[in-house]
């Protein structure tokens, strides 16, 4: 093996552990814990139920309420649910959501509204 050899394979090696961690990076987000979007929600008064796609993914929420809008960021830990699991959360506001929207803290947007 010549000398010229093993700079070659030291620098195939440096970009194929560069690329490997760039792909590990890529999914980690997806997998580990960060804002979830709401997928569905309800509400009875001062009481919100909240649902994200996550299985048994220790979702909590933060609140921020204003007299026009309610904003829920929810983070969990996500794991493929399949489609029989999701986790939900439940959230007491300080006064009755009434005319005030609901605001998806992860995405900006009005959350759809489970009927019923």
């Amino acid at each position: 093996m010549s000398s010229s050899t093993t700079p070659v394979r030291t620098a195939l090696r440096l970009c194929s552990a560069t690329a490997v961690l760039v792909l590990l990076a890529s999914c980690s987000p997806a997998e580990g814990r960060a804002p979830r979007p709401i997928v569905a929600w309800s509400v009875a008064g001062d009481v919100l139920q909240l649902v994200v796609d996550t299985c048994h993914g220790d979702p909590r929420a933060t609140v921020e309420e204003t007299d026009d809008e309610v904003t829920v960021t929810i983070v969990s830990t996500w794991q493929d649910p399949g489609d029989a699991c999701q986790d939900s959360v439940e959230v007491t506001l300080d006064a009755p959501l009434g005319s005030r929207t609901l605001i998806d803290g992860t995405s900006g947007q009005e959350p759809e509204l489970i009927e019923g």
